[in-house]
């Protein structure tokens, strides 16, 4: 089944196998088949808002796009990627606005790797906070999905809350999250610019975990499907899906769901992942020991999600 991708950009394009979900709870909830969601006390009230604030649209694949301005036009939507390393443009746009050409750079996706050309943005906006002199590589639109992308090189330095009750996106200078008794908060490190939570396991063992907003479906390496044989739910008959690359890379990968993984303090029950051996794990040295990229069909199962890439955390409000 050829199915549209779910990310992009250094980190990789995934398509996704439409219809499953994982449920986020608490480590305590009740027996059953189906996905858990915590039931919350009420909030205290909220701290002063941030500095910078913008409305979030869900695309067809649940990825997160913002309007962002390029050289001064716009705004065009671009997808929030927290699992790319650089932001990225479509050739499309890029030729409608004369971007000039810049150096061939190569892009590491989940299905390889690939050698493309660049182009110079002069200025990128989102809100009130903007990057220069940008050499975003050029792929095509329906590779992509959007007309870009926003990668971890607009969002460093800064303390982004993706809200999805209000469906917003706020950005302000690195600072701790306000305290909230539902909010988790996990610590990591950092590699390549994303970052990498390491307080999270699978029945008791150790699981690095990166954060990746662009990918509607959480994606596990070889080692992690290793320790699950025998402990995973195979479904019946069995399901595969074909991750498709930003340029056109195709994988056929099984799919697998895991009864319990805890991150941070959070049990994620249910959760469906594809399996693929990618050598993006490679990368991040999350080769040879368990490891996935965290998903959006997690990450909006909370109330509201935090990244800050400079503190090295994330935090976790929970429904």
């Amino acid at each position: 089944m050829r199915l549209r991708p779910a990310t992009a950009g250094f980190v990789g394009a995934l398509a996704v196998w439409p219809g499953f979900g994982a449920g986020v709870a608490e480590a305590q909830s009740p027996p059953g088949p189906a996905p858990v969601v915590i039931a919350t006390p009420p909030a205290p009230d909220e701290a002063d808002g941030p500095t910078d604030s913008l409305k979030m649209v869900q695309d067809s694949s649940s990825r997160l796009t913002l309007p962002v301005m390029v050289n001064g036009r716009g705004p065009y939507d671009f997808l929030v990627d927290t699992g790319s390393e650089r932001s990225v443009i479509s050739r499309e746009l890029a030729a409608s606005l004369d971007l000039p050409p810049g150096p061939a750079v190569r892009v590491h996706q989940t299905t390889g790797d690939d050698l493309v050309r660049t182009v110079v943005i002069d200025h990128l906006a989102v809100g009130v906070r903007s990057i220069d002199h940008v050499e975003a590589p050029a792929l095509a639109a329906d590779d992509l999905g959007a007309a870009g992308l926003l990668g971890v090189d607009a969002l460093r330095d800064l303390h982004i809350v993706m809200d999805f009750q209000t469906m917003r996106m706020s950005s302000a200078p690195s600072r701790p999250e306000p305290f909230d008794p539902r909010t988790i908060v996990v610590r990591g490190r950092s590699r390549f610019g994303q970052l990498i939570l390491v307080n999270a396991s699978v029945r008791g063992v150790p699981v690095y975990v990166v954060l990746d907003s662009g990918s509607q479906l959480s994606v596990g390496n070889p080692a992690l499907l290793k320790l699950l044989t025998g402990h995973s739910v195979g479904f019946d008959p069995p399901k595969t899906t074909e991750l498709i690359s930003v340029t056109g890379r195709r994988m056929t990968v099984e799919l697998d769901q895991i009864a319990e993984a805890n991150v941070g303090g959070i049990s994620i029950r249910n959760m469906t992942l594809a399996f693929a051996p990618s050598p993006l794990f490679g990368r991040f040295g999350l080769d040879r020991q368990p490891a996935m990229f965290l998903g959006m069909d997690v990450l909006s199962q909370c109330l509201r999600v935090s990244v800050d890439l400079h503190r090295k955390e994330a935090t976790f409000t929970l429904r």
